[in-house]
C-alpha cells in the first residue's frame, strides 16, 4: 500500500524546491493534494505534471503572511476533499541574509512573520480542520534553529521559535488525534540555499564539502522524510524536530 493512499492534504509553499518535490511525491504515494503558493503559473504547471502522473491536485493561491489567506486556504482544501488528513507547511523566506547591523526592523519583521507567525496561524487553522478525524502536520524548520551562519540572526530566530513552538503544540494537538513534527534540513541544493550564499560558487562548494557526507542534500530526500512522517508508519512519532543534514550539525572541528 502506498504511504498516503486515500489521504487528502495541503502542501504549503509548493512552487519550488522542497515543496514542489513533496507535492509530486505525495501524489505518487496516493494522496489528493492542495498545492499552495503565490505564483499561479508555477502552481498550474505543477498541477499538470501531477495529473499527467495520475495524481489529483487543486491549486490555491495564498500568501501565508495574510491570516485571511490561511483561513481560506484550509477551508477550500477541506471543502474540495471533504476531509483534511495532513499538511506540509514548507513556505518560508531566507530574508535579508546579512549581518544584523545591515538589517532593518522591517527585515526582521518580514522574516519572523513569514517563517514563524505563519506557522502558528497555519497550525491553528489546520488543527481545526482535522479536529473531527485527526491527522498529521509536518513543518520545515532548519539546522539553523540551533546553528549559525554570518547573516542568520533573524532566520535562526524564526526557526528556533518554530522548534520551540513544536513541543507544546504536540501536547495540545495530541488530544485531538493530531501529530506534529518538524524537519530540520541542513544544506539542501535549492534556490534559497544559493541565495543565502549570494550565488557564490566557491562558497557553495565549501559549504557542501563541510558536510560529513561530502555534499548537500537533495529535495527528494526531504520529501521522502515528510511523506513518512505524515503516514501511518510514523503513528508513534510526534513533537520531534528531525534533522536531515548529512551530519552537518554534529559539532567538531571542520576543515
Amino acid at each position: 500500500m502506498k504511504l498516503l493512499e486515500k489521504k487528502s492534504g495541503i502542501v504549503v509553499g509548493a512552487t519550488s524546491g522542497i515543496g514542489r518535490a513533496a507535492a509530486i511525491l505525495f501524489a505518487q504515494e496516493g494522496a489528493h493534494i492542495a498545492i499552495v503558493g503565490r505564483r499561479a503559473d508555477l502552481l498550474n504547471t505543477l498541477k499538470i505534471e501531477i495529473e499527467q502522473g495520475g495524481g489529483r491536485a487543486i491549486v490555491i493561491i495564498a500568501d501565508v503572511t495574510h491570516s485571511a489567506d490561511i483561513t481560506r486556504m484550509v477551508s477550500t482544501a477541506k471543502d474540495a476533499f471533504k476531509k483534511l488528513d495532513f499538511a506540509f507547511n514548507n513556505a518560508g523566506t531566507i530574508g535579508n541574509f546579512a549581518p544584523m547591523l545591515q538589517q532593518s526592523e522591517e527585515d526582521w519583521d518580514h522574516t519572523i512573520n513569514t517563517n514563524l507567525k505563519s506557522i502558528w496561524l497555519l497550525l491553528r487553522e489546520q488543527a481545526k480542520a482535522m479536529s473531527d478525524t485527526g491527522g498529521a502536520i509536518v513543518n520545515t524548520s532548519s539546522w539553523l534553529s540551533q546553528g549559525a551562519l554570518v547573516g542568520s540572526t533573524s532566520y535562526s530566530a524564526s526557526k528556533a521559535g518554530m522548534d520551540g513552538m513544536l513541543r507544546p503544540a504536540a501536547l495540545e494537538l495530541a488530544a485531538m488525534g493530531i501529530r506534529i513534527n518538524n524537519i530540520n534540513p541542513g544544506g539542501i541544493d535549492t534556490q534559497m540555499t544559493r541565495e543565502a550564499f549570494g550565488h557564490d560558487s566557491e562558497s557553495l562548494e565549501n559549504f557542501a564539502a563541510a558536510h560529513p557526507t561530502g555534499r548537500m542534500g537533495r529535495v527528494e530526500g526531504v520529501a521522502n522524510l515528510a511523506a513518512f512522517l505524515l503516514s501511518e508508519r510514523a503513528a508513534n512519532i510526534t513533537g520531534q524536530a528531525i534533522a536531515t543534514d548529512g551530519g552537518y550539525a554534529i559539532p567538531g572541528q571542520r576543515g
